[in-house]
């Protein structure tokens, strides 16, 4: 590694640290937010579907749906109709 390589290498990685920390401190933030809300607010802590929409279990799907789902990927993914 030449001592250029090294100095780009180092500086994206300190890059990286910065942009994690930045992260870490808006998701301390959040919850400290979110904590408040739920000790001193009116309706208490909201349900977690609410507050974590993604995180909400996903619905089922029919055969059909899956089929078409699986001829997608088939496709999508250059394979042969069976």
């Amino acid at each position: 590694m030449t001592p250029a390589q090294l100095n780009v290498y180092a500086r994206a990685r300190s890059e990286a640290l910065a942009a994690r920390q930045r992260l870490t401190a808006a998701n301390l933030y959040n919850l400290a937010a979110m904590i408040r809300g739920a000790v001193w607010g009116k309706h208490g802590l909201p349900p977690f579907e609410k507050m974590f929409p993604e995180a909400a279990p996903s619905r089922a799907m029919s055969d059909e749906a899956m089929y078409r789902q699986v001829q997608a990927l088939n496709k999508l993914f250059g394979g042969e109709e069976a």
